[in-house]
């Protein structure tokens, strides 16, 4: 029996219904499930907010649904539609509960970013492969006229960057790395990286540092302790709309030339571009 490849695209409608060895309809589970596309992608979403989505295989969520791998090969194709179709519908929640605009910038900019991380800090499987893999990271595999999920995504989080009045090229960079920023603090959050979660260990070995030898890191022994997701993201975010707020009043001075001084000379493109669509 030939096997599904990563490249094919999932069965189309007519393909489904002339499908040999079995009865008409969709093919059932073994307990005489109905089984779906969409029933296998959510199923493959809810394992992501565990499991890296680079080690989720077919394996697992047929194993999760109760079914044979042959089926989510039947309604899926291969691996890369597995992978892109569960990143399409995690941009397609957090799309559909995308917070309504107030028409102040800063306040409209805070929240979607705030939805975003708590999406990545969700999804700690999704975070996973973001952080690690460019494909897929926006756009997306489609197929039976879906909608890529990741450009409507990038499309309003760009446009609350876009509020902010910058360049469009300044927007731009603020945009990519802000988003930066939140996948990978939802990531450290996901993955209980960061210091308030291993405050014990901590206190520990820094109380065994000699505070002749370390004394910046004796001084300041305690106030990393208190750093956990919540924090990271509140702290950082409020530094990128200063920024922000820096470079727009920077801009309207009368001699102001940040085009011109405080821009970094431009570098020729690599291949692999802007980090943000994959």
């Amino acid at each position: 029996m030939k096997k599904a490849s990563d490249k094919d695209p999932p069965k189309s409608a007519s393909a489904l219904a002339a499908a040999p060895a079995r009865g008409p309809g969709r093919p059932p589970a073994a307990d005489g499930r109905s089984v779906s596309r969409a029933s296998i992608l959510r199923a493959a979403l809810r394992l992501a907010k565990e499991t890296p989505l680079q080690d989720l295989s077919i394996l697992m969520v047929a194993r999760s649904m109760k079914i044979a791998p042959g089926l989510v090969h039947y309604y899926l194709g291969g691996r890369d539609w597995l992978t892109s179709g569960v990143i399409n519908l995690f941009y397609k929640e957090l799309v559909k509960n995308w917070p309504a605009e107030t028409g102040v910038w800063e306040d409209d900019l805070r929240a979607a970013a705030k939805l975003v991380y708590g999406h990545f800090a969700n999804y700690g499987g999704v975070a996973a492969y973001v952080v690690s893999n460019s494909r897929f990271r926006i756009y997306q595999l489609t197929a039976f006229s879906d909608k890529d999920w990741g450009v409507e995504f990038l499309e309003r989080f760009a446009a609350r960057v876009h509020a902010c009045g910058l360049s469009a090229e300044r927007s731009a960079l603020y945009a990519h790395l802000l988003l930066e920023f939140i996948i990978n603090t939802g990531h450290a959050t996901a993955r209980h990286i960061h210091p308030a979660e291993h405050r014990k260990f901590l206190e520990e070995k820094t109380a065994q540092l000699d505070p002749q030898k370390f004394p910046n890191i004796f001084l300041d022994r305690f106030s990393p302790l208190t750093i956990d997701g919540s924090v990271a993201f509140d702290e950082l975010c409020r530094l990128f709309l200063l920024g922000i707020k820096t470079d727009l009043a920077t801009a309207r001075e009368p001699n102001g030339a940040l085009e011109a001084a405080s821009r970094p000379p431009r570098r020729s493109q690599s291949k692999r571009g802007s980090a943000l669509p994959g």
